[in-house]
């Protein structure tokens, strides 16, 4: 029996009288209403606590849920499509959800929820997109695909639909279809959130249900049950469709002898089901609201982002690849509805009757075809006029596309310090960009001439003739190019160059070959061979888009072939004037206007000699390779083709291998589209108007036109514009097709102009040559740069500096102060004697210290001596690099070099790539007395430091040990002139230094001479406990004798870690 009564907590004021009544209380546990404070402090803190709360709620709401905008915000493009209104209250976290990709199978690290129909759909989207492509590809003529691609009711076109060019790009486009399915599939099932109305017609809500059906099917395994039924209901479904098109549609039967061959795929019950309901969708006229189609109303869910809307510059792309794959399902559609691919053609005219004659009963219609299928349904639902969802896309994407090309874009270049560029989260300066170029540069040519061609010092690469290098663009051979014209003469048969330098050295030969093998070779050697072809072919994209002028696209530049194809009938690179040049004639609008735009992209002559040296020796014997061991029946004359292992190159690997790149160089990660931005912002801010890159490659350059203004009056006096003249009038006998001279010479004006800026050798030459040249302002800003680094140089006061280098208690030493000011006035050539320890370092520190935006070069002989000065520039906060050809220093305030690197031809090329940017302030020998070296034998480069003097910069010598005597010969082997020689020397005598010789007599055994060195040494430690003895040999064995004994190390030029042992010697307090 329940209790009848409840227990409560009550309470009373007044024990007795009146108003002593007991009343109920809340309990301590139970909520309730909050307690005032009294105190006024802590109720106006409550009160804020509320505020802050309550403006919490408004701006999350804000945030999440979509409100009406006021009347006086402006927003063509959110007037024009009217999301706001029919979306307004909605979540946008839930509008989100509601179109992201399923799971099909619960898994503890998502905490999605699984969906096993909604995947089913997901993926029947994607494998009936694939499908459709596939037939655009292999099942239809050009006829049907023109007609797929109009867009009007009576239109011409002349570029039919194209599939994507990158067959996994459909996975990417397909996606927008695969979350209009998503929506509705959460939409129509039972959901605990706010959603969009919208309503199917009864065709579209039959479709929806059998695609359902047929999804629940596939997740069973029952998808082939009842075949019957199903193709009874899609039939069915057809004939309703196409009633309201025209008529009724008799479906063509196979005529006999045409169904040989192999029949081709089919679609799966699910794709057919998914197919049907999409065409559903798509087949819908609008008579009052464009929302009254689910279709529009599901496209505006794919309109939210998290924090606003997707505008014009993101939607329409959106559109884009909606409208493509609804034009690959109508063109499928049409196939499924006509039957086999063997379908016969129908006569032109009916049976070549006269209908004004007909007397029998009318004839039978005829069966329709795909193409008249494809035809009426494009007329009925998927172009202008016919008021369906299509039109609403493709008026939206033209509306879109006007306010995107009419408004000015975000901007993200700014820049610091003059040449140091910010994009986005990128920043690096110009010289570290050079750097990275130059780097990359000469790694390609080691990879090429080492690895690729076995080439040495004692085995040099064939030389590239490039003044006998004709080319001949008209020729238009399959398989020919540069290389087969007959008036080319090549100093070697670039065919057989590589095969005879393999089998002529043992060493190189026993790499490839296997005996017992079938073809004789080691499969597994050349497959490492072709990895270091690939390595080479990845740099080489990279560096040819990154030096040949404004950036081409990634499907353009994959598109470059060596030699002519039997399709196109067209290679892309040629020799013009000694340069190599790679013309694309591929751009990202060619697919949509069939239009093809002739871009010439010219390569500086370090780059356009590896791509010579690749076509000529490597590519030949690489082929055979292929040809050998993988037994390939045909080569593909790409640049780029398929590698060995079958991995084909796609714009993601170009962008790879760019991010790779330059994370190695600087860093930092660049994008394919992030580098097409910043070169364009590098060319406007450092190149000539007329030669800057255009954020178009079609854009007219008016400067150029204005420079060229004569030439077009000759043209025009001629009775035509100077296009005409360049396409049919006085054309070159080796002109290229389609190309116009006058075009031709702006590229390469503009792609010459990107190697000075870039520091290119043949840039440089080609500047000095060409006293006429219009100068480019990145020349001008950097000739003003150093005159303003120089100029105040000149007024520094130098020993203010140095207290504010080295602390306040810092002196000049001896004739430190007299050299530096020498140093700072610019003179040259300055030579320094001074003693060791008396700070010869200092006369280069101090300059680059207080002026780091020059580069000083120091020439160090000793590998311990760089070392220390690197850490003692570091401390003083001097960018201080050790020389590296793989990656150049151009950055760096001190660059430290061997003797034997810097009078190498690629140091000489740094060299003169910081001339000709201005920011070689100075060149530093430091122990110079080694360019007195009489030893031919021993590091014979140091005589050779003269070479130096041709880079026409200041010169400081530095030494400790430099007799008078010696001068002359010192000044005869750098090509100084004495009386043009600023010589300061300071007293080199040490007090502290005394030599004794100690004589040997010749009977006493080698032994007892080393006991006597042991004794002698092991006396001086004891006495000097904390100094350092060096003990001399004559051999090598000798040496590691005596640091044996002594338990010492052993100094000797077959030493492992030379630099780390003397610094570890030095660094300890006795030995």
């Amino acid at each position: 029996m329940e209790k009848g009564y409840r227990l409560v907590h009550c309470q009373r004021l007044f024990g007795s009288r009146h108003g002593s009544q007991y009343f109920q209380v809340q309990p301590p546990d139970e909520d309730g209403p909050d307690v005032v404070p009294v105190d006024g402090a802590a109720a106006w803190a409550q009160v804020g606590e509320q505020m802050a709360k309550a403006w919490q709620d408004i701006e999350r709401r804000a945030q999440t849920t979509i409100q009406e905008g006021e009347r006086d915000e402006v927003n063509p493009w959110l007037e024009r499509t009217q999301w706001l209104p029919y979306l307004v209250g909605m979540e946008r976290p839930d509008l989100l959800a509601c179109i992201e990709e399923p799971v099909a199978e619960p898994d503890a690290r998502q905490e999605q929820q699984a969906e096993p129909v909604e995947a089913a759909i997901w993926a029947a989207m994607d494998g009936l997109a694939r499908f459709s492509q596939a037939s655009i590809i292999d099942r239809i003529g050009v006829f049907i695909r023109l007609e797929a691609i109009r867009t009007e009711m009576h239109q011409t076109r002349f570029q039919p639909l194209q599939p994507y060019m990158d067959k996994d790009a459909i996975v990417k486009h397909t996606r927008p279809w695969q979350q209009m399915l998503m929506f509705f599939a959460r939409t129509q099932k039972e959901h605990a959130w706010k959603s969009p109305k919208y309503r199917f017609t009864r065709r579209q809500r039959e479709a929806w249900e059998v695609l359902i059906e047929q999804a629940k099917r596939s997740i069973e395994g029952d998808e082939e049950d009842e075949a019957e039924d199903m193709d009874e209901e899609r039939e069915e479904l057809d004939e309703e469709m196409m009633d309201d098109i025209d008529e009724s549609i008799e479906v063509a039967e196979e005529e006999p002898g045409q169904g040989e061959g192999p029949e081709p795929k089919k679609l799966s019950k699910i794709q057919k089901a998914c197919l049907e309901f999409c065409i559903a969708l798509l087949n819908h006229r609008i008579t009052r609201r464009e929302y009254d189609s689910p279709l529009v109303c599901a496209l505006a869910v794919l309109g939210v982002k998290e924090d606003g809307w997707k505008g014009p510059e993101q939607y329409p792309p959106i559109l884009s690849a909606v409208i493509k794959i609804a034009r690959f399902m109508v063109v499928q559609k049409g196939l499924e509805m006509s039957g086999p691919d063997e379908d016969s053609g129908d006569e032109t005219d009916d049976d070549l009757d006269d209908s004004a004659y007909e007397s029998g009963p009318s004839q039978r219609r005829r069966p329709k075809g795909c193409l008249q299928l494809v035809q009426r349904m494009m007329d009925r639902f998927m172009v202008r006029g016919s008021h369906s969802p299509m039109q609403w896309m493709l008026d939206l994407r033209t509306y879109g596309l006007k306010i995107h090309y009419n408004t000015t874009t975000r901007g993200h270049v700014e820049w610091t310090n003059g040449d140091e560029l910010l994009y986005k989260e990128l920043h690096f300066s110009m010289a570290q960009f050079r750097g990275m170029v130059h780097g990359l540069a000469s790694e390609s040519r080691r990879l090429l001439t080492e690895e690729l061609m076995f080439g040495s010092k004692a085995a040099p690469v064939p030389a590239v003739p490039w003044e006998s290098i004709r080319d001949n663009p008209t020729d238009e051979r399959p398989g020919w190019n540069f290389l087969k014209d007959h008036r080319t003469s090549m100093p070697v048969d670039g065919e057989r160059w590589l095969f005879e330098r393999v089998g002529k050295s043992a060493s190189i030969r026993s790499r490839f070959m296997k005996p017992g093998t079938q073809s004789g070779v080691d499969r597994q050697a050349v497959e490492r061979y072709m990895d270091r072809v690939v390595e080479f072919r990845e740099k080489l994209a990279v560096l040819m888009h990154m030096t040949g002028g404004q950036p081409a696209r990634g499907p353009e530049l994959l598109s470059v072939r060596h030699s002519n194809t039997v399709q196109g009938g067209h290679r892309n690179i040629f020799i013009e004037d000694g340069m190599v040049v790679f013309v694309t004639r591929y751009h990202k609008g060619y697919k949509v206007s069939g239009d093809v735009k002739i871009i010439h992209r010219y390569l500086p002559r370090e780059v356009g000699e590896l791509v010579v040296w690749y076509m000529w020796l490597v590519l030949p014997f690489q082929q055979r390779l292929e040809a050998l061991v993988w037994e390939k029946e045909a080569v593909s004359s790409h640049m780029w083709p398929a590698d060995p292992s079958g991995r084909k190159w796609t714009t993601d690997r170009l962008r790879e291998a760019l991010k790779r790149e330059s994370r190695i160089a600087m860093g930092q990660e660049w994008t394919f589209a992030g580098y097409r931005e910043m070169a364009i912002g590098i060319s406007r801010r450092f190149l000539r108007g007329s030669t800057a890159f255009q954020a178009d490659e079609g854009e007219e350059n008016k400067e150029w036109a204005e420079e060229q203004a004569g030439d077009s009056i000759a043209d025009e006096q001629a009775g035509h514009t100077s296009h005409v003249a360049g396409l049919v009038y006085a054309r070159g006998i080796m002109e290229q097709s389609g190309a116009v001279a006058d075009r031709r010479q702006q590229f390469r004006a503009s792609s010459t102009d990107w190697h000075r800026f870039l520091g290119f050798q043949a840039g440089v030459d080609d500047q000095r040559r060409s006293s006429k040249r219009k100068r480019a302002p990145f020349e001008s800003e950097a000739d003003e740069a150093r005159v303003d680094r120089w100029q105040r140089l000149r007024k520094m006061d130098a020993r203010a500096q140095l207290k504010r280098m080295m602390g306040e208690k810092a002196e000049f030493r001896g004739v430190q102060e007299a050299a530096i000011k020498a140093i700072t006035a610019g003179e040259s050539p300055v030579v320094a004697v001074m003693p060791t320890g008396a700070g010869k370092s200092l006369l280069f520190m101090l300059p680059a210290w207080a002026e780091q935006g020059g580069t000083t070069v120091v020439v160090v002989p000793l590998i311990a001596l760089r070392g220390d000065m690197a850490q003692r520039c570091k401390k003083l906060g001097i960018s201080c690099v050790e020389w590296q050809s793989r990656r150049p220093p151009d950055a760096a305030a001190v660059v430290l070099v061997t003797p034997e690197s810097a009078v190498g031809e690629e140091f000489a090329t740094f060299l003169n790539r910081l001339r000709a940017t201005r920011q070689l302030d100075r060149i530093i020998i430091d122990e110079c007395h080694i360019v007195l070296n009489r030893q031919y034998t021993f590091r014979k480069q140091m005589q050779q430091l003269g070479k130096l003097v041709a880079v026409e910069t200041q010169m400081v010598m530095l030494t400790a040990t430099l007799p008078p005597s010696e001068e002359d010969e010192l000044f005869r082997r750098m090509h100084f002139e004495r009386g043009q020689v600023r010589m300061f020397r300071a007293p080199t005598a040490r007090s502290n230094i005394a030599y004794r010789v100690v004589r040997v007599e010749k009977e006493r055994k080698r032994q007892e001479v080393e006991a006597t060195v042991l004794a002698m040494v092991q006396q001086k430690v004891r006495k000097y406990k904390s100094g350092k003895i060096v003990v001399y040999g004559n051999s090598v064995p000798k040496v590691k004798g005596l640091a044996e004994k002594l338990k010492c190390h052993a100094y000797h030029h077959h030493a492992v870690g030379k630099a780390s042992m003397l610094g570890s010697s030095w660094a300890a307090s006795s030995g």
